[in-house]
């Protein structure tokens, strides 16, 4: 099932501005959202959406990471080494009031999606760290829709956490194919392109940290037939290292150690 959002980010921005907190730059970035369409996730995981909004609720929130399989791995917990995220997880976010609001399979569209069913709400961030966009382009989608559905993402976000600033994460490099490969190029080189002048939204493109000689390096993902694509417990320590300047730097604190 599809729907789009064209009535319902009117009525949210309309409160924001009665309120006095959305700024001119998230109101544009808004209008643009609302011409992207949401679709309800492959996989809700409505249980899930339960527990982090007692989370939310219950517990100050100072970081949000919004994205897909990749950040919900994070608090993924094995037996098998590589698979074992959650201390990744606790070295750098525990204590940091962080919520993961990763979900497996969400596209852009998908995220948006949580986002009108509440996801978002009594949430006052200091920062969003937003990683999505892979399984569009997995999907087929091409760069130019993917590109406006993470540009979609964002402006849902400036518009419903005005005070947060924004960390965007371009999509990481995988094995998949080469054609999601290119895809994923244009897509980071559009984003990066877009938000190389705002104050609010930083473009981070962590692609170098995955590539090993100008090549992708296997050994930082998990072993799957379908082609590299989900980094391991140590990749996302990797990465978890790489964006760590700009979250020590919004919350105000002290840079964690690496991997």
């Amino acid at each position: 099932m599809m729907r789009t959002l064209r009535l319902l980010p009117g009525l949210v921005l309309t409160a924001l501005l009665l309120a006095g907190c959305a700024t001119p730059q998230a109101v544009a970035e808004h209008g643009a959202a609302a011409a992207v369409a949401a679709e309800r996730p492959f996989f809700v995981q409505p249980e899930r959406m339960a527990a982090k909004r007692v989370i939310a609720a219950t517990a100050p929130v100072y970081l949000v990471f919004i994205g897909d399989s990749i950040t919900q791995n994070f608090e993924k917990q094995s037996a098998i080494a590589a698979e074992n995220y959650k201390p990744v997880w606790d070295r750098f976010y525990g204590g940091r009031h962080a919520l993961n609001l990763g979900y497996g399979m969400d596209t852009t569209g998908a995220a948006r999606w949580r986002f009108s069913e509440g996801e978002l709400d009594g949430l006052a961030p200091k920062l969003a760290v937003v990683l999505i966009g892979t399984n569009d382009t997995n999907l087929g989608r091409s760069a130019e829709a993917t590109a406006a559905g993470v540009e979609a993402v964002v402006g849902d976000i400036r518009a419903r956490l005005p005070k947060a600033k924004t960390l965007l994460i371009g999509i990481l490099p995988s094995g998949r194919s080469a054609a999601k490969s290119k895809a994923d190029r244009e897509v980071n080189a559009r984003l990066a392109m877009r938000y190389a002048q705002s104050d609010a939204v930083t473009y981070f493109d962590a692609g170098s940290v995955f590539l090993k000689g100008g090549k992708l390096d296997t050994s930082l993902y998990v072993a799957e037939a379908e082609g590299a694509l989900h980094p391991d417990a140590r990749g996302q320590a990797a990465l978890a290292a790489a964006i760590e300047p700009f979250i020590a730097k919004a919350l105000g604190d002290r840079a964690r150690n690496g991997p």
